[in-house]
Order: C-alpha cells, then sequence, then structure tokens
C-alpha cells in the first residue's frame, strides 16, 4: 500500500500520521490547478475549515492550501467545493455563510465572498450561471452570476436543500428537511430558472447520483425524532422520463446514521452505485440492484467518492473533529491502495485531473 507524503504549508502545521514522511519545505511556485481537493469541515465553531491538495502522481498531499494563499483562515464548517471551467473552485462554507472563489492554480482568492445564509452545494448550469442550495427551513436555490459573482436572483425549492444533479437542462435539488422535514426533489428547469416537477421520495434524501443508463439514484436518510417516530432509510432509484421511483430497498433505520452520512456516488463507467452505511462501503449493480450482505471497504467513514478518472473508491475518515482525518483509497474491487493524512473532520473531494 502507497502511503502519501504530507508536506506542510507554511500557514498550517499538521500532525504526521504514522507511515507519512514528513517535509517541511513545500516546493517553490505551488500549483494546484490538477489534483484532488478534499474538503475538510474542521471543529465546528472554530473556523478551522480547510482544503487539502492531494498530487496522486507525486504521492504527497499538502494542507491548508487556501490559509497559505491568503493569509486567513478559510472558516467555519467547509461543506463543499465545486471547480468551475477546470480553472475556478468555488468554496462554500456553510458556517460563516459564504461562498469563497479561488483561482485554482494559486488558490488565492478572485473576488469578495458571496454572502449567503447556510449555503450547501454549488452547480454550474450554464455558460456564466451557477446554482447555489442554501436555507434549513424554507429552501432557496440562488442563481449566481459567474462574470460578477452576484446573487441575481433565487428559485424556492423545498425544506433544506442539499446536493444537486442535472440532466439535459433540468436540475434535480434533494430537499433533506433541513432543521424541519421533507422528502421531495424539486426539479428546476435551467432556461426558466423555474420548479417544474416535484418528486416523492423517503423521508430525508441526502445525497443522489446518476447512474450509466441516466436513472437517478437518492439516498434517504430516514427520519427520527428521538422520541416516538423512527423510520427507514431508504436507497431509491427513480426513472426521470416518468419521475417515479422505479426499485427501493430498505438499508437501515434513521437512527443509524448519528455519525455515518447517508453518501452514494456511482462508478466511473455509472454500471456501480457505491453508498456509505455505518459499517462501511456497499455496492449495487445498477441495472439489476440487489443489496449486499456485507460492505465491500468495511469500516466506518464519514465521506464517499470515486475518482473518474481512474475508478478508485476514496474514503475519508473523521477520526476526531479535533485532530487530522485520514483519507485511504481502494481500488473497484475493495483493495487497498493509498493512505495519507488530511485536515479536520473531511467529508469528501473533487477531482481536476487531466
Amino acid at each position: 500500500m502507497k502511503y502519501f507524503k504530507l508536506l506542510l504549508s507554511a500557514a498550517v502545521i499538521t500532525a504526521i500520521t504514522a507511515g507519512c514522511e514528513k517535509n517541511n519545505n513545500p516546493p517553490e511556485g505551488d500549483d494546484y490547478s490538477n489534483g484532488i481537493y478534499v474538503v475538510n469541515e474542521g471543529s465546528f465553531g472554530s473556523s478551522n475549515g480547510s482544503i487539502s491538495y492531494v498530487n496522486p502522481d507525486d504521492g504527497i498531499i499538502i494542507n491548508g492550501i487556501f490559509e497559505a494563499a491568503n493569509g486567513r483562515p478559510l472558516g467555519d464548517v467547509v461543506q463543499s467545493i465545486t471547480i468551475v471551467s477546470d480553472t475556478l473552485g468555488y468554496i462554500v462554507v456553510n458556517g460563516s455563510s459564504k461562498v469563497e472563489i479561488v483561482a485554482l492554480k494559486t488558490f488565492k482568492t478572485l473576488a469578495n465572498p458571496i454572502p449567503v445564509y447556510y449555503p450547501r452545494y454549488f452547480l454550474p448550469v450554464g455558460p456564466g450561471k451557477g446554482y447555489l442550495s442554501a436555507g434549513n427551513y424554507e429552501g432557496r436555490l440562488y442563481v449566481i452570476d459567474l462574470n460578477s459573482n452576484t446573487k441575481v436572483d433565487s428559485i424556492g425549492v423545498g425544506y433544506g436543500p442539499e446536493n444537486m444533479v442535472m440532466l439535459n437542462d433540468l436540475v434535480y435539488v434533494i430537499n433533506s428537511g433541513g432543521w424541519s422535514l421533507d422528502s421531495t426533489i424539486s426539479i428546476v428547469n435551467t432556461a426558466s430558472d423555474e420548479v417544474v416537477d416535484t418528486i416523492n421520495v423517503g423521508k430525508v434524501p441526502s445525497d443522489i447520483a446518476l447512474d450509466e443508463d441516466n436513472n437517478i439514484w437518492v439516498y434517504c436518510k430516514g427520519y427520527n425524532d428521538y422520541i416516538a417516530i423512527e423510520t427507514e432509510a431508504l436507497l431509491q432509484k427513480i426513472n426521470p422520463v416518468t419521475n417515479r421511483v422505479i426499485w427501493q430497498s430498505k438499508v437501515g433505520m434513521a437512527g443509524d446514521y448519528g455519525a455515518t452520512p447517508p453518501k452514494c456516488t456511482s462508478s466511473k463507467d455509472g454500471s456501480t452505485i457505491f453508498y456509505l452505511k455505518p459499517d462501511g462501503v456497499y455496492k449495487i449493480n445498477a441495472a439489476s440492484p440487489e443489496l449486499q450482505e456485507d460492505p465491500m471497504i468495511p469500516g466506518s467513514y464519514y465521506g464517499l467518492e470515486v475518482n473518474p478518472s481512474d475508478g478508485n473508491i476514496y474514503v475519508f475518515e473523521a477520526t476526531s473533529f479535533t485532530g487530522n482525518g485520514m483519507m485511504k483509497i481502494f481500488d473497484e474491487n475493495g483493495n487497498s491502495v493509498a493512505e495519507g493524512a488530511v485536515g479536520i473532520a473531511p467529508n469528501g473531494a473533487v477531482f481536476n485531473l487531466n
């Protein structure tokens, strides 16, 4: 198994895990435009969320690249990052109520942060336009002008909108309920910026993915009021032509997910859906779904991604919410490939590999 070398940025000194080599001298003229960007939430209320840069070819990880480039903390609870046109990064910082825009090459900011209350995920939807999901009760998709980096409109969706996928000119946004309760997916026409339909799904939809046939997969956490009500966690497959659930199965109960976010993603070719349960990563055939009894990658993880270039599976261990987390890489068959230390509470990553 390969161990990544951890390079220490000038602004952030991080703990070194066993097996990783220490190097106090980052390379001169860092270029972060080609690589993997790990989202580290940080400790809630501590403004120590961060982005880690991973170069899989050189086998290095550099933590805290935003702080090093800009001389200030990124903020509280870094939720997600989205790559736009291979050169720009839009970093959503939930607790600090903002979106930072950086040049990927240097990771320096290019504009003032976009102020938004309770932002979650950003998605480019057309030339010069993106959608930002936000709100912990009745939610909005904010329409962002990518030229001026300002909010120019908003679209009312469900309660607690989260992640999104785009299919043709439609965006499907899951409504998790936020601090309330929801069980829907809002379908938004990107030409008119209007909700054109709603799909009813399981309670608390928490993640969404597309398979090779452009069917929509949604992972529903289920609802738990911790008093009298606890519903099932569901994995569901939706036909985007009819907007109907065509397959579903129970994958647990809502109470199982207190420490494990229900996350799902598709394989490189879209033939397999990977999903995260409290005891590890499971897989299911997208065309002929049948649940596994045991995880393909056992363990307790906080994030799950698939590298679209090589199909490798990336999982993230929060370990604690005060110290470094771990990134672990497995091949499509669940064999260990590499691992390395990243920032505090890593929840996922995005890939920009040319």
